[in-house]
């Protein structure tokens, strides 16, 4: 109930206002946000290959409204693919279309994310289109395969979310055309008409759509901190037959460190999600609800909080 209350209220403009002034709050969201800039964020990448991990740098923030502040998340992006192909760093970079453009003018949104692909094509990097609420779904995947036919596989790939009651087509539809796929639970409050609420449901949805992916996927992403959904995965990778370099595991930057070191000394390929820009409260309060109840206790500990 706690933690439902907090993302409720980390999507009140006053809250972010709020937590985004005290300190304490800022000192905790560092452990979970690469910094308010990209030097930070490039910084936090470093600092991750060094350890092993791959990863995704994203200038975070979503439902834009103003068109400069479209284009310059648009540019952010590619100031991104070019240090990162300047420093040698395994990441790539990832954007939600409502952070360029969408609400304000769909045919704006995709001008921006050619800008963005052309960029990543020249310089050799990789976006990741992330997938937002359930009215944008189908809007997302009519842009994304456009911009599959004319970029390839290589350069952009998507997000998809398990807990969809309607959209179970949509993975098949992608893995027909070969796409690179980050799979999800998927975390948006949504209509139960609309998702899964149950915790047994959505793990349910999510274990048939990894083995799918895994069956058919081309380089597929488990995005998940689910240690059962871990084990469900490298139980069907061993059933299929597939060698631990054939898919990676994804999470967000600072929640599960201990588990994404032991998944990195099993073998097994690790990428983590770095956020960044001042836009952090939202994601901040989704990475503390991902805290099992016994690690946020020693973190608030850590904290002096308690």
């Amino acid at each position: 109930m706690i933690r439902k209350a907090a993302q409720i209220l980390a999507r009140q403009a006053w809250f972010r206002k709020l937590v985004m002034s005290t300190p304490i709050v800022r000192e905790l969201a560092g452990r979970f946000v690469g910094g308010e800039d990209l030097a930070s964020a490039l910084a936090a990448a470093r600092g991750a290959n060094a350890r092993g991990l791959k990863t995704t740098l994203n200038f975070h923030g979503m439902h834009v409204l103003d068109l400069a502040e479209a284009e310059g998340a648009a540019q952010q992006a590619m100031d991104a693919l070019v240090r990162i192909r300047e420093e040698g760093l395994d990441s790539n970079v990832s954007i939600k279309l409502t952070k360029i453009g969408l609400d304000l003018d769909p045919a704006y949104c995709q001008l921006q994310l050619r800008r963005i692909l052309e960029c990543a094509a020249g310089t050799g990097g990789f976006v990741r289109i992330d997938m937002e609420e359930s009215n944008y779904v189908e809007t997302t995947l009519r842009v994304f395969e456009e911009m599959q036919d004319r970029f390839g596989n290589g350069t952009v790939g998507l997000v998809i979310q398990s807990y969809l009651r309607h959209r179970a087509g949509d993975l098949d539809r992608l893995l027909d055309r070969k796409a690179s796929i980050r799979l999800v639970k998927g975390g948006y409050r949504e209509p139960a008409s609309q998702v899964f609420r149950s915790k047994a449901e959505v793990d349910a949805a999510f274990n048939r759509d990894i083995e799918r992916l895994l069956l058919r996927g081309v380089s597929p992403a488990i995005a998940t901190h689910d240690e059962a959904a871990i084990a469900w995965t490298l139980a069907v990778q061993a059933r299929l037959g597939l060698g631990r370099e054939a898919f990676e595991f994804q999470m967000l930057y600072g929640v599960r460190p201990d588990l994404q070191e032991r998944l990195l000394a099993d073998g097994c390929t690790v990428r983590c999600y770095i956020p960044y820009g001042g836009d952090w409260a939202t994601h901040a309060v989704g990475c503390l609800r991902r805290i099992p109840a016994g690690a946020l206790t020693r973190f608030r500990h850590s904290l002096h909080l308690s």
